[in-house]
């Protein structure tokens, strides 16, 4: 008997010995594949710029540049690790004067560079040799005269720790340029939470803490027109009061700088809203024992608040990332509340006091040079239910000039309501009539887990169809990180049931994009 067991073992440890010096003749190469990680400018965020001029066409840019060492930046949509890099290529065509390809790391230091691409070529690779964190992007002329070039994309060869898994960040993320999730500043300084963050996202929004009632507080804090022109307020012409309220930014700051520094963008949600708005916001002298003010009056306020929010942002050092607003959220489900007791109540598709929030947005903008970059959104929920009131919403809003850029479809559903095909038929309505869609604050509610699995399935393969045949829409928030943290938490509305464990539906979302064909 034993010596029959001795047998078995020499030839298991034959065979053994075999499969080990098989598996040893395996170059590393194999054994740690490689993944290749391509972007065009549909799927990065225009950054800053001197002295170039551009245009963006089925994914490629086309950049003027006026001088040599004009420069433009873009934001890839995330940070990849240098360490695990083994090339990087530009593919570009058409310069009639040499270029130079950049990357920045995320404190927006130059990680590497190559100098003297030219026509002679259509791909410039090069490796990186950094162990840097690289967030962005940047193309520089190297010639003297005014030239052009066209550039395709950008594509990182990632091995080692940087596996091939999907993640909401690098499917979803990529086709439809933002990835996001609705979260609070005490997240984004856990450090675990913001690791986990910037794995699934590339695009946050702050669940409450850049609403009106968190900019304005519970209570007026009074300074004069003097102060806040030195504070660096907007003060428009047509305000004829003494005071003015402080607007309260530290957290709004705080958070700007950690979104910079981690390669993250941000949605400003929300600027005009009939909730969480102070009441004495509208009344006379800032008091809650004011009576509610002119309509001008409030036209000047309104101005004031908007644009002075927004100035206060884009005059900063981190204002860049901030790339869509929320200018009114809500409106077409308004209940009573300061905007209606100033300018009145069932004003239909065609109120005034909306269209000029969404101008002095845009004026805002314009004053930046950041029309062409931001994007203004009308914001609501139950979109299918108001489809052709929105479409007649945002055509008055646009009459004259596009000041709205499109709808943000809040998407607070449930496994049984609205049917995925009624969804997808609002979505439709709104790419037919021209604008862009981004699907801004989705959970959905389920009575199972497998139940919300199917459901957001057929939800995301309903989006994915729209967007290969061209639907404008570029991006999707989840509402919530993972459902204990979620304002729906008692019906597990989210793909997480804690921050690092995905449920089913996490799987199915990802399914359905491998299944749409990407």
């Amino acid at each position: 008997m034993l010596q029959k067991m001795n047998g078995k073992v020499k030839k298991f440890l034959g065979i053994s010995i075999t499969f080990l010096l098989l598996f040893m003749a395996i170059p590393t190469s194999i054994a740690k594949a490689a993944v290749n990680k391509t972007y065009d400018f549909n799927s990065m965020t225009y950054q800053s710029t001197w002295g170039v001029t551009y245009s963006i066409s089925n994914g490629s840019g086309t950049f003027n540049f006026t001088g040599q060492y004009r420069e433009i930046k873009f934001k890839l949509p995330e940070t990849l690790d240098m360490s695990q890099c083994t090339s990087v290529t530009f593919n570009a065509s058409s310069p009639n004067g040499q270029i130079a390809f950049k990357l920045y790391d995320t404190s927006g230091n130059q990680a590497a560079v190559v100098y003297n691409f030219n026509s002679n070529t259509s791909d410039c690779t090069f490796a990186p040799n950094s162990t840097a964190k690289v967030s962005s992007i940047g193309i520089m002329a190297q010639g003297t005269n005014n030239y052009s070039a066209v550039v395709n994309r950008v594509t990182f060869t990632m091995t080692g720790g940087s596996s091939g898994s999907s993640t909401l960040l690098n499917t979803y993320g990529n086709v439809l340029k933002n990835s996001g999730a609705a979260v609070n500043l005490s997240q984004l300084q856990n450090s675990n939470t913001l690791s986990v963050i910037k794995t699934q996202y590339n695009s946050i929004t702050l669940e409450n803490e850049m609403k009106p009632d968190a900019v304005l507080g519970g209570s007026a804090t009074l300074m004069t027109v003097a102060q806040a022109k030195s504070n660096g307020y907007y003060i428009p012409s047509s305000y004829t009061e003494s005071t003015v309220p402080t607007l309260k930014f530290s957290t709004i700051d705080a958070v700007l700088q950690i979104c910079y520094n981690n390669g993250l963008k941000l949605r400003g949600h929300t600027l005009v809203w009939h909730s969480q708005t102070p009441d004495w916001f509208f009344r006379t002298g800032y008091s809650s024992s004011g009576s509610y003010v002119s309509q001008a009056v409030m036209d000047a306020r309104m101005e004031m608040f908007i644009k002075s929010y927004m100035g206060h942002i884009y005059n900063g050092n981190y204002g860049s990332v901030v790339y869509a607003w929320d200018v009114v959220n809500e409106y077409l489900h308004a209940s009573t509340s300061g905007w209606s007791q100033v300018y009145g109540s069932n004003l239909g598709t065609t109120p005034s006091y909306v269209k000029k929030a969404f101008q002095y947005a845009y004026d805002c903008l314009n004053s930046f040079g950041l029309t062409n970059s931001v994007r203004l959104f009308y914001n609501d929920y139950n979109t299918y239910e108001v489809t052709d009131q929105i479409i007649s919403l945002v055509n008055f809003i646009n009459t004259g000039t596009k000041l709205c850029a499109g709808v943000g479809m809040q998407s607070h559903l449930s496994t049984s309501y609205p049917s995925v095909s009624a969804y997808k038929t609002a979505m439709q309505k709104f790419l037919n009539a021209g604008y862009e869609v981004q699907v801004t604050e989705l959970d959905v509610t389920n009575t199972s887990a497998s139940a919300q699995a199917t459901y957001v399935y057929d939800l995301m393969t309903a989006i994915l169809s729209l967007k290969k045949t061209g639907g404008n829409i570029t991006g999707i928030t989840w509402w919530g990180l993972y459902d204990s943290v979620s304002w729906r938490a008692s019906q597990n509305p989210l793909l997480f049931s804690n921050l690092t464990t995905p449920k089913e539906s996490y799987n199915k979302v990802l399914q359905a994009y491998t299944n749409a064909g990407y």
